[in-house]
């Protein structure tokens, strides 16, 4: 009884439960025609072309020739960051399990995935600092589409948010 009537007392205060759990912002469209998508970005997102050198990687057997940063967040927990990559070539089949890897936290492997139909490769880890104090969780969904690169990276406050952020993401196709 002493229990109900202490729930009583605090939700009359106007105390919030640890039940309630923040939410994310709805999903927006971004990206040019052929590498468009949609995803929940936390705050305004600003965009950076780049032009690379398309070189060939010799493990994998293709190379990048431009990619847009699409990021969001100041780096803590929310923060979204979203790279859109197009590749000289499709990867080669042999080789797209590691090519996939090769986008993930070196130090936790991660696992293989199918993301919508899609060949894909995903992470969640601790978000520490050098310093070793942890403030959230750290998430990198990476999904290949023919020649197009997908790379999303967050980092939220807890797994779940993480993950959550990741079902936000979705190729468009045009």
């Amino acid at each position: 009884m002493t229990f109900f009537a202490v729930g009583i007392v605090l939700s009359s205060c106007g105390v919030e439960s640890n039940s309630s759990s923040p939410s994310l912002a709805p999903a927006s469209l971004h990206g040019a025609v052929g590498g468009q998508f949609e995803a929940a970005f936390p705050t305004q997102v600003s965009d950076k072309t780049y032009r690379d050198t398309g070189k060939r990687q010799p493990h994998y057997g293709m190379g990048v020739l431009t990619g847009v940063d699409f990021t969001s967040g100041s780096g803590e927990p929310p923060t979204v960051n979203v790279s859109v990559e197009t590749l000289t070539n499709i990867v080669p089949a042999r080789r797209v399990r590691a090519f996939l890897r090769s986008y993930l936290p070196t130090s936790h492997g991660g696992r293989i995935i199918t993301w919508h139909g899609h060949e894909a490769a995903v992470a969640k880890v601790p978000g520490c600092n050098p310093s070793g104090q942890c403030d959230g969780d750290v998430g990198t969904l990476v999904v290949l589409d023919g020649i197009k690169l997908f790379s999303i990276w967050t980092s939220q406050i807890s797994v779940e948010l993480a993950s959550a952020e990741f079902q936000t993401f979705r190729i468009v196709r045009n």
